[in-house]
């Protein structure tokens, strides 16, 4: 059955791919291709593949939904080019239109705003009451607020009886967080929009041209990732006859460009941490010192660019790019820039290594539940199954294989067009990547699912040398780096899920801004590393943070109970 499944799904990608070869998908038919392609074959994937297909059925009578949304600038920009091709508004594009093809739902969008400013109208229509049938709560206290003010309906039997399986699995891949987040009272409130964690996992990056012409290994230690820096810095590979290079970019933010270093210090200053029988707020635990001391010896040896405390990552990525650095902690998207420079010199060439740590033991890293926000339907709905409908029409189109997933998901942001955005699982990246793995091993690209067919075809694109460092069969990519993180049990998740009290939402932006002003001038050495610490967390006392501390206990606790 598996096998036949498979070349019905196989007959549909190619019938498709010689459709839209005759078809210029700048033409409005092309628009009409995909939408009929979806509405005529979801409820026979569904079936097929869940045994569901009645959950996907068609209303027999029109049935109205009243939604509002949010679009980013880019959005905005699109969509005056695909209004041109294919006629789309924001009120009426491809979603809108095979949601209604493929179900009888009229979708009927009472107001869009530009982000960010959605969250201020929303909160409006929260005070006075006027919410639409359905939307998206993309902040955990104004979920909190509707729910306890009974504006909209628990959601926990509405996902038992109506969504798919697929979209089970995929709200839950957080093993629960999104859905323990929307929790009040004992019921959920909120349908979770997943979004990839492991997009805050931090990766370390080294030139590795550099590392073969030098003729080093990987560092498994801090003091060997500062013999590779110093080593770089000496070599004048920017060829001006000067060691005016830098070991390791920085910039202002400070945690996202050192978030690998702290956790390989043991330290992680943004994430609320498990310390025995509490909960502490990372940023004050004693480890949290040796990793700004040695950034502070960093500095004071001109490892770091000492304009760093005024630059975005924008701003010190120019280091980067004229080769004047190269070693990085980043993200795996990093490898988009790689190209860029690749498309200058083909000899340039980097490469993703395991952290390095104090002792060369493995590094453990924290993650937070990443999120779009969460769907919730207001109580007076008659038809609260539409949310998992649509949900499932989305899932569809851009994870099935069946129509061109690309156009419904990936191009320039066409994923945002969903009415409620989109949803992947909270491991999407690492899955995606075992799917290609697949195909590397097969050469068979039916086996190909959602954004790894996308990911697949950028294997052979003007980009191809990032989309193989990142999603690469390679052994020097991230999503190696990653995949043994997750096989080792090295990835652990903030312990704290709670909504903020008062208490917390009028002092904690304050305390985390006092965190990054204490740090920043400890690593530059305007203070020294040991008084400065001292008086952060004594600041952090003063200004809330024992209380804080004591709430997120408190919520911990009584979270804990519940679950036993």
């Amino acid at each position: 059955m598996k096998k036949l499944l498979a070349l019905v799904l196989t007959l549909c990608l190619m019938l498709t791919a010689t459709s839209a070869l005759a078809i210029d998908q700048h033409e409005p038919e092309y628009f009409e291709q995909q939408v009929q392609l979806l509405a005529d074959n979801l409820q026979k994937w569904y079936e097929e593949n869940y045994g569901e297909g009645a959950l996907v059925a068609p209303y027999d009578e029109p049935v109205d939904v009243h939604i509002v949304s949010y679009y980013t600038s880019t959005l905005e920009a699109n969509m005056a080019t695909w209004n041109e091709w294919w006629g789309e508004t924001l009120e009426h594009d491809r979603y809108v239109e095979a949601i209604r093809r493929a179900f009888n739902i009229n979708i009927i969008y009472d107001w869009q705003k530009v982000d960010p400013d959605y969250n201020t109208q929303l909160r409006l229509a929260i005070t006075a009451g006027e919410i639409p049938d359905m939307f998206i709560v993309r902040d955990q206290n104004d979920l909190m607020q509707l729910a306890e003010s009974e504006l909209i309906m628990p959601v926990d039997d509405i996902i038992e009886q109506y969504f798919t399986t697929r979209d089970k699995e995929i709200q839950s891949s957080d093993g629960g967080m999104l859905y323990e987040m929307a929790t009040y009272d004992g019921q959920v409130y909120g349908i979770p929009c997943n979004v990839s964690d492991t997009d805050t996992f931090s990766y370390i990056w080294l030139r590795k041209d550099w590392m073969n012409q030098l003729g080093l290994e990987a560092p498994k230690t801090f003091e060997d990732l500062k013999a590779i820096m110093d080593a770089f810095k000496q070599a004048d590979f920017d060829g001006n006859g000067q060691a005016d290079g830098y070991g390791m970019l920085i910039d202002s933010t400070l945690y996202y460009s050192t978030r690998g270093l702290f956790a390989g210090f043991g330290a992680h200053p943004e994430f609320w941490v498990k310390d025995g029988d509490e909960i502490v707020w990372g940023g004050t635990q004693p480890c949290v010192k040796d990793a700004l001391r040695f950034l502070n010896g960093l500095y004071n040896e001109g490892y770091l660019d000492p304009e760093f405390i005024t630059q975005t990552n924008a701003d010190a990525k120019a280091i980067l790019l004229n080769n004047q650095c190269g070693v990085v902690y980043a993200g795996h998207w990093l490898a988009h820039d790689f190209q860029t420079m690749y498309d200058k010199d083909n000899t340039v060439d980097w490469e993703c290594v395991e952290l390095p740590s104090v002792d060369g033991a493995p590094v453990q890293q924290y993650l937070t539940p990443v999120k779009r926000g969460w769907i919730v339907i207001n109580k007076d709905y008659e038809h609260p199954e539409v949310a998992a409908k649509i949900r499932a029409l989305c899932t569809f189109a851009g994870q099935s294989g069946v129509t061109d997933g690309t156009w419904w998901f990936s191009n320039d942001g066409a994923q945002d067009l969903e009415p409620f955005k989109a949803s992947v699982s909270s491991w999407d990246n690492y899955n995606t990547y075992l799917n290609l793995l697949e195909c590397f091993e097969s050469g068979d690209t039916s086996v190909l699912k959602g954004k790894a067919i996308t990911y697949w075809g950028n294997m052979d694109s003007a980009s191809s040398y990032a989309w193989h460092l990142m999603f690469g069969d390679g052994p020097d990519t991230p999503m190696v780096v990653l995949g043994n993180a997750i096989n080792d049990g090295r990835i652990a998740y903030d312990a704290f899920l709670g909504a903020q009290s008062e208490f917390m939402q009028d002092r904690w932006s304050t305390i985390k801004d006092e965190q990054l002003t204490a740090f920043t001038k400890m690593i530059i050495g305007e203070v020294d590393i040991d008084e400065g610490f001292e008086s952060w967390l004594k600041s952090f006392e003063s200004m809330g943070g024992k209380q804080i501390t004591e709430e997120v206990n408190a919520w911990y606790a009584q979270a804990n109970a519940e679950e036993f």
